[in-house]
């Protein structure tokens, strides 16, 4: 699945795998134990920027492996995993 985020000068493409959550279930119809249940899970798996090669062409890379260098916000990926859970709840 994808995302888009505009973040400042950056427009990022985000990728992520999505697992609806499951409820708690104490018991089941027919009197056996339930199940203890899950929550939704985003995992962000790539996050995609534009960039210019040396050709001056316009390129998309993936800047997931030095988010975290470029700046504080992407350090915190459960900000942006909880963006999009928000976004999946709408």
């Amino acid at each position: 699945m994808r995302y888009n985020k505009e973040d400042g000068d950056f427009i990022l493409s985000i990728e992520y795998t999505h697992t609806a959550g499951e409820e708690m279930v104490h018991t089941e119809s027919n009197g056996d134990p339930g199940t203890p249940g899950y929550p939704t899970v985003v995992e962000i798996t790539a996050i995609y920027t534009a960039a210019k090669d040396e050709n001056d062409n316009e390129v998309m890379i993936d800047i997931l492996s030095i988010a975290d260098l470029l700046s504080d916000e992407f350090n915190d990926y459960s900000s942006l995993e909880d963006e999009i859970l928000e976004y999946h709840e709408r």
